[in-house]
């Protein structure tokens, strides 16, 4: 049976199973109603007879709130004059008088929430004014009578008095004026009966803000710019009043007050005082933050979903006062108060949506950021919006940045983020204690802000060696650095302990706090990427070690315990102070006991890598490689017979690029691999060693395709290559060599061979998966980085210069068209206030879009052999040691203990002897020289040439003097010839290293 039959069958099943007991329910309801009329024929004869004595008051109460009854009251006790509303509250029946009179009192505010512009809505009004008004009731009464008037208003506030009178104007016609000035009226009579700051007092404050001041559409009743004497005495005058209440008027209000207090306060902000204004940001933080967790929503859609659902509104049939006249007595509302998810009105989302404008936001910033004391208040207001709206995140960020130059990201840091006892040394351990938790929103912020900015600020901003004119970095380079330490501290913190505190599949929902609506996993996030920009600085500006971890963590368990992590099916720890340990699946990982001691290192290994030693790290890669090897079962495979079965591949010299690209493709290069050289004559050249002529195939397929003229690739003005961005770079057969040539770069470093080749910076940041930024433009476009340095410190009217969001792109030679850097960005002028955001654009663009592609298949290929999770592990700088070396000079003594001999010689022969007093002698180009020579890469490993794998040899190659020296690099072998001279030695290598490119050039 399909499944809409069987819901269709199960729904009659359960409708027809329930209509006897709604037969019943309905039978029930009638019955009653006909005995509650039977009932109230004769009271209302009664009441007729006396309608303005107490036993006319006696029935009316008993009736309830029929419309005729309660209006023939209403008109005739007005008819007798304000007195007679009061005549009884003094005297031997005042006690049975107050009782009646504030139930009749419930009840005229019930029909008014009915229906306030009936025909006797206004003599409901009247008597509601006499009864609550202290005023009257001591000249009338005098001290009986203020009691009167206490007990009345006591009641009504039971009774939720101001939901009813919001009920009342929410339902007047918005031109109707005069009605609502009445009700306003009777909205603040209840504060002249209590002691002002009295409990009761605020209630009543907490009350009206609630229900009158959160009504929806209020603006379009009170217009703004001209606000009544009501708004005026509780949103403008007294606004510094509210402070204490403000969580009591968060815990009731809805999404309305939001707008409403931004629309009627937001256009006189020039007007309020510094305290005025502090109670103001702090309410407003407090009903945001109260709603960032629900949806707002349309009630339009709500009423069609409602209506869809049910057709009309049900019947109550148990209750105890329907009989079909008394409609409104329902009215009274839940303690519940709005339903959740609140709905909201199109018009209210509009105005909300005012709230992170540029305008806004901008009127803020400048009117706040001069009034020291509204620091602490603004930071709040201002994380609260970019949470609630995180759309306007970045929008925001950059307004903050551009009207106040700095200066709140300064204060920021000296004023609240620099005292904070957040990541301090003794307390870098607590920082998820409840008691840290609104120190959390002050460094939330500046790191949003600070991370903004160094997108946008270049290396002379950075380091504060830009001219007057120019916005400097708005910290001290010690701030800079002590501010780093602290985010480190921080950083640590949460990853070693989250553990005790936090399940991490739960760390993305939990908040730090109610006030501080952003999770811990997005707290990391945010934190991580402030301090990752301060470390990419190109330029150091930090002692050596600075960013590396204070505590004294064995760095060894870093090593044992990434590679368990990495494993896909089996691991094995090294013997020592750990036991070797095989898993099986990654859930046999998470759940062996080790995974407390695994988790944070790896997490800190992963996010902050710099702050673990270089050379750990290094030793990290190697590990991975090698695990990486046994799991794939990479090592040397024999068959049955004990026969080599590597993968044997055929490379003719001739076409060497392009038999490499057609047969290497589809190779598992993780595999052993026996490449074959072809010569010119299409003969098998021999390996030296039986292992093939990989390293010399990938060093003359490097100087072949890792070149300009291969058309894959353009050079910085440093000589460092990066994909072209010509348009034939994205078409297909393009991109798979981009794919090709990051594999075989893969295998180079898989392999452990180094490549005598720099890559730009900002494209090896794409190998850690990072974007680039304005500083790293520099390296690629110097003309547009001067034109956008150029607009940022421009300090004259920006739309002077016609500039839009558009870009000029060269896709070909003599080819230039215009990209919009935003949507219909051509026709969106750049100014003052967003030329941050165009600078931001700009770069990205040029870093980024233009190479997407290129990049992509170049990565693609790289990981099919380095797991992209490894490189992360290092900086630009550092990767690039990885693939070609470090930059160092050579230690010959390293150099000669990690040397091996061959034939005649060893460590004591002449020769050698004399060999190594030639190379001490060698300048420092002279030594990089020899190192290529023998190696096919000028700079050494950076863990010395221990790491050399086949070792750095040195064999004899005969007696002929005249014989000039020769080096096969695949082995890293140096072939030198028994010179008896020393003279002779030096000059002879010198020529070589000088003059040949190694291989088997004897």
């Amino acid at each position: 049976m399909p499944r809409y039959y069987s819901d269709a069958y199960w729904f009659i099943r359960y409708n027809k199973d329930k209509q006897p007991e709604k037969a019943a329910k309905i039978q029930k309801w009638w019955r009653r109603m006909l005995e509650v009329r039977a009932a109230r024929k004769p009271l209302r004869r009664i009441f007729e007879s006396d309608v303005t004595g107490l036993t006319g008051l006696k029935c009316l109460v008993l009736i309830g709130g029929h419309k005729d009854v309660l209006g023939t009251w209403a008109r005739a006790m007005m008819q007798l004059g304000p007195e007679a509303v009061l005549a009884l509250a003094s005297g031997e029946q005042s006690t049975s008088w107050l009782v009646l009179m504030r139930k009749a009192a419930f009840l005229l505010c019930l029909a008014l929430a009915h229906s306030p512009e009936s025909s006797n809505a206004s003599s409901y009004l009247d008597i509601l004014m006499i009864l609550l008004s202290n005023e009257h009731a001591v000249t009338v009464s005098g001290v009986q009578g203020s009691a009167f008037c206490h007990g009345v208003t006591d009641y009504l506030m039971k009774k939720r008095f101001y939901r009813l009178l919001g009920k009342s104007i929410s339902k007047l016609p918005i031109e109707n004026s005069a009605s609502l000035q009445r009700f306003l009226n009777l909205c603040t009579l209840p504060m002249s009966t209590y002691a002002e700051n009295s409990p009761q007092f605020n209630e009543i404050y907490v009350d009206i803000f609630v229900c009158i001041l959160g009504l929806p559409l209020l603006p379009n009743r009170l217009p703004p710019d001209n606000p009544s004497p009501f708004i005026s005495y509780f949103l403008l005058a007294n606004l510094d009043k509210l402070t204490p209440l403000t969580k009591s008027i968060s815990r009731k209000a809805s999404p309305d007050l939001v707008a409403n207090l931004f629309l009627f306060v937001s256009p006189h902000y020039k007007g309020l005082s510094t305290a005025a204004f502090a109670s103001y940001l702090e309410l407003s933080t407090a009903l945001i933050n109260s709603y960032n967790g629900y949806a707002w929503y349309s009630s339009s859609q709500s009423e069609t979903s409602s209506e869809a659902g049910s057709g009309t509104n049900p019947v109550d049939y148990d209750s105890d006062f329907s009989d079909g006249h008394s409609d409104y007595v329902d009215l009274e509302l839940s303690k519940d108060g709005f339903p959740d998810p609140f709905e909201v009105t199109h018009q209210t989302l509009e105005w909300l949506e005012e709230i992170p404008a540029t305008q806004h936001i901008t009127n803020l910033i400048n009117l706040t950021q001069l009034q020291a004391s509204l620091l602490p208040h603004l930071v709040a207001y201002l994380f609260t919006v970019t949470a609630t709206w995180p759309s306007y995140q970045q929008e925001i960020r950059h307004i903050v940045l551009a009207n106040s130059r700095g200066g709140l990201v300064r204060d920021l840091y000296r004023e609240l983020v620099w005292r904070s006892p957040l990541g301090q040394e003794e307390n870098s351990m607590n920082v998820y204690s409840s008691a840290l938790a609104l120190h959390w929103r002050p460094l939330i912020l500046l790191a949003d802000l600070y991370s903004q900015a160094l997108q946008t600020m270049d290396d002379h901003e950075f380091l504060g060696s830009a001219s007057g004119s120019q916005v400097c970095n708005p910290l001290t380079l010690a701030e800079v650095a002590s501010f780093s330490v602290q985010l480190l501290n921080i950083i640590f913190s949460l990853y070693w302990r989250y553990s005790d505190y936090c399940d991490e599949n739960e760390t993305q929902y939990i908040h730090i706090s109610s006030d501080v609506y952003c999770s811990w996993s997005e707290l990391r996030e945010k934190l991580l990427r402030c301090l990752c920009r301060i470390y990419a600085r190109e330029r150091p500006f930090v002692f050596l070690g600075h960013w590396l971890l204070r505590s004294t963590l064995d760095m060894n368990t870093f090593i044992d315990f990434a590679v368990i992590q990495n494993q896909g099916s089996a691991s094995t720890v090294r013997e020592g102070p750990l036991t070797i340990y095989y898993f099986k699946t990654p859930r046999e990982i998470n759940e062996h006991p080790w995974t407390s001691m695994i988790r944070p290192r790896v997490s800190i290994l992963k996010n902050i890598p710099f702050a673990i030693p270089f050379d750990v790290r290094v030793s990290i890669f190697q590990h991975l490689i090698v695990n990486d090897r046994v799991l794939h079962d990479s090592t040397e495979r024999l068959n049955a017979l004990g026969h080599d079965q590597r993968s044997r591949v055929k490379i003719r010299r001739s076409m060497l690029a392009q038999d490499g690209f057609d047969r290497l493709t589809e190779v598992d290069l993780k595999a052993p691999l026996e490449i074959v050289m072809i010569d010119q004559f299409g003969q098998e050249e021999e390996g030296i060693d039986g292992s093939g002529h990989f390293k010399e195939f990938f060093t003359l397929f490097s100087k072949q395709v890792l070149e300009t003229h291969s058309g894959l690739w353009l050079k910085n003005q440093m000589g460092e290559l990066y994909p072209t961005s010509w348009a034939y770079a994205t078409e297909d057969h393009i991109l798979d060599w981009y794919w090709f040539v990051g594999r075989m770069i893969g295998k180079a470093i898989y392999e452990g061979i180094l490549i005598d080749v720099r890559f730009a910076y900002f494209f090896l940041s794409k190998w850690q998966g990072r974007r680039s930024y304005l500083d790293d433009l520099f390296s690629l476009d110097p003309d547009l980085y001067i034109r956008l340095l150029s607009l940022k410190h421009f300090t004259e009217t920006v739309e002077d210069l016609s500039l839009y969001f558009t870009i000029a792109t060269t896709e070909e030679p003599g080819v230039t068209k215009m990209v919009d850097l935003i949507p219909n960005g051509s026709e969106i002028a750049v100014t003052r206030e967003n030329r941050l955001r165009y600078i931001d654009l700009a770069a990205r663009y040029r870093l980024n879009a233009q190479i997407k592609r290129q990049t992509e298949a170049f990565l693609q290929g790289l990981s099919q052999l380095i797991q992209p999770k490894w490189l992360k592990m290092f900086n630009q700088r550092e990767l690039q040691i990885i693939i070609g070396g470090a930059n160092v000079p050579i230690d010959l003594d390293d150099l000669r203990r990690h040397t091996t001999y061959g034939g005649i010689y060893h460590n004591s022969h002449e020769t050698i002897i004399a060999f190594w007093r030639v190379v001490n002698s060698f300048h420092r180009w002279q030594t990089h020289n020899l190192l290529r020579f023998v190696t096919s890469c000028s700079r050494p490993h950076v863990l010395g040439f221990k790491e050399l794998s086949p070792n750095f040899s040195i064999r004899d190659d005969g007696p002929d003097e005249n014989r000039l020296p020769s080096s096969r690099t695949c082995v890293n072998l140096l072939k030198l010839p028994t010179y008896k001279s020393e003279r002779q030695l030096r000059e002879m290598l010198l020529e070589a290293i000088s003059a040949r490119a190694g291989f088997d050039s004897s």
